[in-house]
């Protein structure tokens, strides 16, 4: 291997990988098209997921010949074709568990309850008095830790909660299907309380315990790809992907062969210790939930992980994935994450955190579980699903950081969520985007892009990784603190700590690892490391308050004796117990346990290690085990190392994973002479440093022997640091700008030609720079009509392929129809709404009608008084007031039910919405009061609970009923709490014609026409040639205020250099009347002062845009450097018709030396903007009345508002660097 050669250009198997989104109707000729773009790009490689909104029969003929495209393809352009394997996720159902969607149903679960996860929950009686006191024994939802179910699985609706433990009901049926029986299923008695535990069945989800389950699933689904193309196994295609499964069965997992299981395995009969899992704080409650969840993790283990590895190890394919990753989940969801993702051959982990965090930021603990298991059980890599969900506003750069931040902790394979085959539809609009492929105008130049990621997935997948610090993973611990399947406080205080810890000693710079006991137990310790896999641990840091087997402490012992060293982080447990709290009259401070013993009876006595808080563990750990690397000058605040040894080659990832630029020195406790790797171009570079003493003082803190080196890092910036080149190589290094060096600037002033780029395409390249005209589709319009209140900007055509129509548009109603809305989604799953609003009138009226439709029942009430109850069903109804209202305050309350709730509240698999699943209320009022005539409507200045509330429908005197803040873009998770049985201000899924349920007769009466149609379109400046609008119906346009002309269907604007305002005034004869296509315009170049591309008249526009200028050289001595200042977002630099270098982040600089002449220099600039511009106006009539669809359409993108700036923003400056003279 030659490392330096090697990283300038890594093999394909090093690639970044697509998670390619199969969805819509497969096309043979568009998969092969696609596949030629991914190996185009620098892309080589993908995995086939088919999504939600797969048209496509899955698993049929169908799928079998679009999948064989595009292995052929592949096998043409040398692109690896992975594969994925299920529909949508988790895996493991072998078809739909949707509503609704083109699959068939679930092959795995039609089959029955067998093959359906189950769980058990309990109601917890007192036995003295059992016909009351009824109650319930835990929380059905996910963690305590919040977060809900990240992982985001689709196929039962988010946090896919079974029935209500708290209910008294145990037939309530609650989410996912979930089906409790009537009975119980085991009655036990416990110190004066009577324990009924109930079976749930999760008719959406599938029992992982069970071994025949999947086996069944390999038979549908891996088998019939081996039928098909086994001959590539392991060549062709590289290996296959599971993803997001997790224990349904909540609270507490469960299936038909667990008790047999547990007696056989530990000798005693779970069914008489159930109340152990619920409560309790003996050593015996404690040792009966460790046990029970051992079992619940060699069941999964075996069942699903160890079956589907072998069965990919038999036949040649790589087995990757992801489960969940965080420790809070793993007792009940995923058992012990070590045992079960040993069996991977490249271990992966999600990346949630670009979707639930704001700012956007990597979690340590996703990457570095997959990571820590890859290192110990000698996996070659560890895979990341990346940065999914960030959204469409997201920036490269961004994107950069957040791979940077995944390198850091050692990710060696990175697939990016995800590569869209289409998303115009909905369905696919709104399927956790952004799209990294063909819809981004970044698309263009992702190459450099691909580069980057393979030339870090090559450097992590060399040699052996340095990490000197381990944490223990405490999944012993958690198990113990699980009541119920949540942490008691004690289980809150070991997650915490544990994220905690791990936390802070990355942030300061000491890379850490995570191990478990069992690991340990198989370690050999060698010159005072604990030696296991490709690790090699100096300091390991346990929980202070926690407990391990006595074979651990045992090792550890010798360990510590042998040179290693243990540091004890505050969780606060310790305390507790010596105090004697929770001890249930043991005295657990010193007693040894059956399978292991407390910490408090080791960390004094036999390991010796000292306890610190976890704020200063950093410090602690350095004390013990010197960091061969450290920053001693400048903010270290999201700095990250990691380092490698490969031969005689030590190196170093130095990753700026903040927003600023940092100038920074950083000490290596190496002599050799450092290099530097540039990742965005592969080159080698000279490093600028200094030989460090041990009495050399930098910024006051102490630098070591050693080198200093100093660096200037842009933000989200990322290098390597190599020490131990031969001398050889090291000359052939690039020099480093020098501190000393001098340098002239020159401003370049003035007004520079602009315009606008015909869309990417085919025969669209680098020519880009020499068009002197575009066409253009202006896509929306400002509309109103003569039965409008006022205009709403519209998309003049709702898809590609149909034609605009006012019908879209036009409806005699002013109401909109509300619902409520918590989070991401609005609330789908509720059954019942309770709308008020406030109405001041001021005189008694003497007529009040109301007209009002509902999904799908709703009582009326008017100051307390019920006015209408019936069923609706979406069809408006007319009633009165039975003279309810009053002159003064009335209060005006709706309650709506709905019997049958949507509990996907995504509708990702369906094209069109359910028009009966949609909880809503649309209602018109006209109160007459003599001459005044005041219509009262619903809109979001009504207010809306979830929960029956005293007094709801009554007066509010006390203002009890006012509506907390709430604003969607803020919200981190789509399982958002916080927010039940709160009054809100009611959400406006829109105005009819609004679909599903189109437009609605109003007091019985519908739109006729004729009618006034008016369109008003911002023509953009540059624009010099303006087309007939393609109308139906009688037409008069006017520009300016002017009516135009038109000869030959063309309008010749002679001033282009300003924006124009078209005004189309249509008469229309019916609903399909109106703007039929977008308005046309030829573009030219305009001379504009440098601004935001927006303010030009093109705010809706995605795409790249030209900026061409010229200026003279006088001399060409020295080396000249273009800095552009303000781009959004990328740039691409020509030179007198040549390339000078595309930038798809800071810093916005180009070498131009070699490409300059005496004289007159022209420069051009192509700068691309970010897809949202365009994707903020193209979310489809079908999709418009949903939560979710809304969040990543509107709010996930409005809230990176920033990002919508586009263009070449300045100034632009010419950079002399004079070298000194020697």
């Amino acid at each position: 291997m030659d490392l330096i050669r090697d990283f300038k250009d890594p093999g394909r198997e090093y690639s970044v990988l697509a998670f390619w989104f199969l969805n819509g109707e497969l096309k043979k000729e568009r998969l092969a098209w696609q596949i030629g773009q991914m190996v185009e790009k620098g892309v080589y490689g993908g995995f086939m997921h088919p999504r939600a909104y797969l048209k496509t029969p899955y698993l049929e003929d169908e799928w079998w010949d679009a999948v064989g495209v595009c292995v052929e393809e592949s096998r043409k352009q040398g692109f690896a074709p992975w594969l994925y394997d299920e529909y949508a996720w988790p895996s493991g159902t072998a078809g739909s568990t949707f509503d609704y969607g083109f699959q068939k149903p679930s092959r795995i679960l039609s089959r029955g309850r067998d093959n359906m996860a189950k769980g058990l929950w309990a109601v917890k009686k007192d036995a003295g008095n059992r016909g009351c006191g009824n109650e319930g024994a835990g929380n059905e939802g996910g963690g305590s830790q919040g977060g809900g179910n990240q992982g985001g699985g689709n196929q039962g609706g988010g946090n896919q909660g079974g029935a209500n433990p708290d209910a008294a009901n145990p037939e309530d049926k609650g989410q996912s299907g979930a089906n409790p029986s009537s009975m119980p299923y085991r009655v036990v008695k416990r110190d004066g309380f009577i324990y009924e535990f109930y079976e749930k069945v999760f008719e959406k989800a599938v029992d992982y315990l069970n071994p025949e389950t999947i086996a069944s699933f390999i038979k549908l689904t891996h088998e019939e790809y081996r039928k098909r193309w086994g001959e590539d196994f392991g060549k062709l295609i590289p290996g296959i992907f599971f993803d997001e499964i997790y224990m349904m069965g909540n609270p507490l997992p469960w299936t038909d062969r667990l008790p047999g299981r547990f007696r056989e395995t530990y000798g005693y009969d779970i069914l008489d210790e159930l109340p152990s899992l619920v409560d309790g704080v003996s050593e015996r409650d404690k040792q009966v939930r460790k046990d029970y969840f051992s079992l619940v993790t060699a069941m999964y283990e075996e069942a699903f992980f160890r079956q589907i590895s072998d069965w990919c190890g038999k036949y040649g394919l790589k087995l990757t994935g992801h489960t969940e990753e965080f420790l809070w989940e793993h007792p009940r969801r995923q058992g012990d994450y070590f045992k079960t993702m040993r069996h991977l051959m490249v271990p992966g982990s999600d990346c949630h955190d670009y979707r639930y965090r704001y700012p956007r930021r990597i979690t340590y603990c996703e990457p570095k579980y997959s990571v820590s298991v890859a290192r110990i059980y000698g996996k070659e890599r560890a895979m990341s699903e990346a940065l999914g969900g960030a959204g469409w506003n997201c920036t490269m750069e961004e994107f950069k950081k957040g791979i940077n931040t995944l390198a850091a902790m050692g990710t060696g394979m990175f697939i990016l969520h995800g590569f869209y085959y289409e998303c115009d539809h909905q369905g696919s609009q709104s399927d956790w985007p952004t799209s990294f492929f063909y819809q981004n105008p970044y698309w263009d130049y992702f190459k450099i892009f691909a580069d980057y990621i393979r030339r870090l997935s090559f450097m992590n997948s060399q040699g052996n990784p340095v990490v000197d610090y381990a944490i223990l993973y405490p999944i012993g611990d958690m198990d113990e603190n699980m009541e119920n399947g949540e942490e008691n406080p004690a289980g809150q205080a070991i997650n915490n700590g544990f994220h905690q810890a791990l936390n802070c000693m990355i942030e300061h710079q000491l890379d850490t690892d995570m191990v478990d006991e069992e690991s340990i137990l198989n370690a050999h310790i060698c010159d005072g490391k604990l030696c296991l896999g490709q690790q090699s641990f100096k300091v390991l840091l346990l929980p202070e308050g926690g407990s391990l087997m006595e074979e651990t402490v045992e090792k550890l012992e010798a360990w510590t004796k042998a040179g290693g060293s243990v540091l004890f982080y505050r969780t606060g447990l310790a305390h507790e117990n010596r105090s004697g709290e929770n001890r249930s009259g043991e005295n657990r401070a010193g007693g040894d346990r059956a399978n292991g013993c407390s910490v408090n009876g080791y960390w004094d006595t036999v390991l010796r290690g000292n306890v610190h808080s976890i704020s200063r563990i950093p410090q602690a750990a350095a004390g013990l085990a010197a960091p061969s690397a450290s920053v001693i000058y400048g903010n270290p605040g999201n700095i990250f190392l990691n380092h490698r040894t490969a031969g005689n080659v030590d190196y170093y990832l130095v990753a700026n994973s903040s927003d600023e630029r940092r100038n920074l020195v950083l000490s290596f406790s190496h002599a050799s002479t450092p290099v530097l790797l540039d990742i965005e171009k592969g080159d080698m570079v000279q490093a600028v440093y200094t030989q460090a003493g041990t009495a050399q003082m930098c910024g006051g803190r102490q630098a070591g022997s050693g080198v200093l080196i100093y660096m200037d890092l842009e933000p989200g910036e990322a290098v390597y640091v190599l020490f131990g080149l031969e001398e050889d190589t090291i000359r052939q290094a690039k020099p480093a700008l020098t501190g000393d060096i001098r340098w002239e600037e020159e401003w370049i002033t003035g007004k520079w030609d602009f315009l606008p780029l015909s869309p990417s395409g085919p025969n669209h390249g680098d020519n880009a720079h020499n068009e002197e005209s575009t066409d253009l589709e202006i896509p929306i319009a400002e509309f109103t009509s003569d039965v409008s209140s006022g205009t709403e900007t519209i998309r003049i055509c709702n898809q590609s392929g149909e034609e605009g129509s006012c019908g879209r548009h036009m409806s005699l109603w002013n109401g909109r129809w509300i619902t409520r809305r918590r989070s991401w989604n609005d609330q789908l799953d509720a059954s019942d709404l309770y709308f008020r609003k406030t109405v001041f009138l001021e005189h008694v009226p003497e007529k009040a009608e109301f007209c009002a439709a509902a999904v799908d029942s709703f009582e009326c009430f008017i100051n307390g008084t019920m006015v209408y109850k019936g069923i609706s069903n979406g069809e408006p109804v007319v009633f009165g007031d039975k003279g309810q209202l009053t002159q003064g305050e009335n209060i005006l309350a709706f309650h709506v039910t709905n019997r049958n709730p949507l509990h996907d509240v995504y509708v990702c698999s369906a094209e069109e919405l359910p028009p009966d699943r949609f909880i809503s209320l649309l209602m018109e009022g006209i109160i007459v009061q003599g001459t005044n005539v005041e219509v009262v409507k619903s809109d979001s200045t009504w207010i809306v609970n979830d929960s029956l509330i005293k007094g709801w429908e009554q007066p509010d005197s006390n203002g009890r009923f006012t509506a907390a803040g709430f604003d969607v873009r803020k919200v981190l998770n789509f399982n958002y709490t916080g927010l039940e049985h709160v009054w809100l201000k009611a959400w406006e899924r829109g105005k009819p014609p609004l679909k599903p349920w189109g437009d609605l007769p109003l007091f019985g009466q519908t739109l006729t026409y004729p009618r006034k149609l008016w369109y008003t379109v911002t023509i953009p400046a540059g624009a010099s040639v303006l087309y007939e609008p393609v109308t139906a119906g009688a037409a008069v346009c006017m520009l300016d205020g002017k009516e135009v002309h038109w000869e030959n269907g063309v309008h010749i604007l002679p001033d282009n250099e300003r924006i124009h305002i078209l005004t189309i005034q249509i008469t229309a004869g019916g609903c399909s009347d109106g703007l039929k296509q977008p308005i046309r315009v030829t573009m030219k170049a305009v001379a504009v002062n440098l601004s935001d591309w927006r303010m030009l008249g093109l705010p809706w526009f995605s795409g790249r845009c030209r900026y061409t200028n010229t200026w003279s050289v006088e001399q060409l001595e020295g080396t000249y450097m273009l800095e552009l200042g303000g781009v959004n977002h990328c740039a691409q630099i020509w030179i007198n018709g040549r390339l000078a270098d595309t930038r798809l982040w800071r810093p916005y600089r180009a070498d131009i030396t070699s490409l300059l002449r005496p004289g007159e220099n022209e420069i051009t600039i192509l700068v691309s903007n970010l897809a949202s511009n365009e994707r903020r106006h193209m979310l489809v009539d079908e999709g418009m009345a949903l939560g979710w669809n809304r969040y990543w359409n509107e709010d996930n993108m409005d809230r990176d508002s920033r990002n919508y700036v586009s263009g070449l923003l300045g100034p632009v400056r010419l950079l002399h660097v004079i070298s000194p003279k020697p």
